[in-house]
């Protein structure tokens, strides 16, 4: 099977960290209260529910889906724009999309089985993911699915390249912010800083395009 559909060692692990979040959720379920928060305000707390059955497995599910779209989206694109998705680091994005959203299930768990608050540990995962991002954005080519995809950045490849050379300062700044959010158990001031640092490189590819 592995083979046949070309899995990698970083694949394996990708598939190994969505089931071992799903076998950690079937191991708590009965603990789970009936009613489960499944979105979160800036404060942390809760302000979304679902049933257990909905709420408990809701996130595991769109994890695989979002690995699987990320490993192997490029057989939907066109040969040429095909050739640089897959020239990029797509098994590692995958990876990385899948950690995080195991790390955001162990967090609904810990708030539906705490006191139903996110916490410092969201805004953790969320500077870790972030800095993460930083790394990989100057390694990924021009494509369709992955990175800062504006018209800008989709129609030049030197757009496109400075514009992650850019975004990968940016996560890096927004993945410090964030830690500092997680030090003091601020989520707002994680996801201002993820969303602040995540604008920025949009408007850069516009002022480069200016440029041009």
């Amino acid at each position: 099977m592995n083979k046949r559909i070309g899995l990698t060692a970083v694949d394996r692990a990708a598939i190994a960290v969505i089931a071992g979040a799903a076998m950690i959720t079937g191991a708590l379920y009965t603990r789970l209260p009936e009613v489960m928060p499944i979105h979160f305000g800036l404060d942390g707390r809760p302000d979304g529910f679902a049933p257990r059955a909905v709420a408990a497995w809701i996130l595991p599910v769109i994890s695989l889906t979002l690995w699987a779209f990320v490993r192997f989206g490029a057989r939907l694109l066109a040969a040429p724009i095909r050739a640089r998705y897959e020239a990029s680091p797509v098994p590692v994005a995958a990876l990385m999309s899948s950690a995080f959203m195991a790390g955001l299930q162990l967090c609904v768990l810990a708030a539906a089985l705490g006191d139903g608050s996110f916490g410092r540990g969201f805004a953790l995962l969320l500077a870790l993911f972030w800095g993460a991002m930083g790394l990989l954005f100057p390694k990924v080519r021009r494509n369709p699915f992955l990175g800062v995809r504006v018209r800008w950045t989709l129609r030049s490849d030197e757009n496109w390249a400075r514009t992650h050379r850019f975004a990968g300062q940016c996560c890096m700044a927004g993945a410090a912010v964030a830690l500092f959010g997680a030090v003091i158990g601020s989520v707002a001031v994680a996801i201002t800083a993820v969303i602040v640092s995540g604008l920025a490189p949009v408007v850069y590819s516009w002022w480069m395009s200016r440029r041009a």
